[in-house]
């Protein structure tokens, strides 16, 4: 069944679109964003665990300061198995 709007996947759909995520790095060493310091940032700035794997970014890497988008994928969980083993 696809998601409701008010299912908790379609939730999580809207607060990360309404969401704009900062990552601080620092100007005076040399750095390039992956996906497990963005996924760090999420958690430790929005309270959102993000694993790394579900983050998509940019195909050129991130390696200066900017406004870059990511993509995030939002798995609905599965429903429970009626029925015992079989």
């Amino acid at each position: 069944l696809p998601p409701t709007p008010s299912s908790p996947p379609s939730q999580t759909i809207r607060f990360l679109k309404s969401c704009r995520l900062e990552v601080g790095m620092k100007n005076n060493v040399k750095w390039e964003l992956n996906n497990e310091i963005v996924a760090r940032h999420f958690l430790k700035n929005l309270r959102v665990f993000v694993p790394p794997h579900a983050l998509k970014l940019p195909e050129e890497p991130i390696t200066r300061w900017g406004e870059y988008w990511c993509d995030v994928t939002v798995s609905a969980p599965l429903p429970p198995s009626h029925g015992g083993p079989t």
